[in-house]
């Protein structure tokens, strides 16, 4: 019995790292590198990367998004929040006519942060068609500014909420973006209007991304 306590202690703490309350949904990618007691001994808590030297703040250029050593244009309206959850770099509320939605940008350091199609894959299981099937995902894989990006769509109803009901008519546009030292995933998700009345915005904004300013 005593061996299992490690067990669900973690399950707990991984729900608490990836739970929110409603409308936020989970973070992108729950797995990053075990933290280490005082003594330097492995522990089975899972611990959040460091944030990035450079980080965008409420005070910072309206117009830049600015993660570690990457840079994108960030569209004007979309307002700056500190994050709601562990594993969450940055925040932004990207106004919409059904409602607001959120811009969710997570950092790891290259290598870290779960391979790229096992995040693909959690992310996809979040979304159910409306018969309770596997809902259409759209994915595009090119490269920007000399990155390896990763372009997904969902639609349907999302279930990825820890201890949260389903929700229907829930879109979302992802980014993996594979930069020369961290890789970012970056998730536009809310109402399905909403998020398809960003998606330009959204897509010139991956679209703008440069390393090294």
């Amino acid at each position: 019995m005593t061996r299992l306590i490690p067990v669900l202690g973690l399950a707990v703490l991984l729900a608490f790292a990836c739970g929110d309350s409603s409308p936020r949904p989970t973070p992108p990618a729950p797995f990053a590198s075990q933290g280490a007691s005082p003594s330097g001994a492995p522990t089975s808590t899972p611990v959040p990367p460091p944030a990035p030297a450079r980080m965008s703040t409420a005070e910072s250029d309206p117009a830049v998004l600015r993660c570690g050593s990457l840079a994108f244009p960030k569209p004007a309206g979309w307002t700056w929040v500190q994050p709601t959850a562990p594993f969450r770099t940055l925040q932004y509320v990207v106004p919409g006519t059904a409602g607001p939605g959120d811009l969710i940008v997570s950092a790891f350091p290259k290598g870290d942060g779960g391979a790229l199609e096992a995040n693909v894959t959690r992310w996809r299981g979040q979304f159910a068609a409306a018969d309770g099937g596997e809902a259409p995902m759209t994915r595009r894989d090119l490269q920007v500014a000399g990155m390896p990006v990763t372009r997904l769509d969902f639609e349907g109803t999302f279930q990825g909420g820890m201890g949260q009901p389903p929700r229907e008519g829930v879109r979302q546009l992802a980014a993996i973006v594979q930069g020369p030292d961290q890789t970012l995933f970056i998730r536009l998700i809310g109402p399905a209007e909403s998020v398809e009345g960003a998606r330009a915005d959204f897509e010139a904004m991956i679209a703008g991304v440069r390393a090294g300013e």
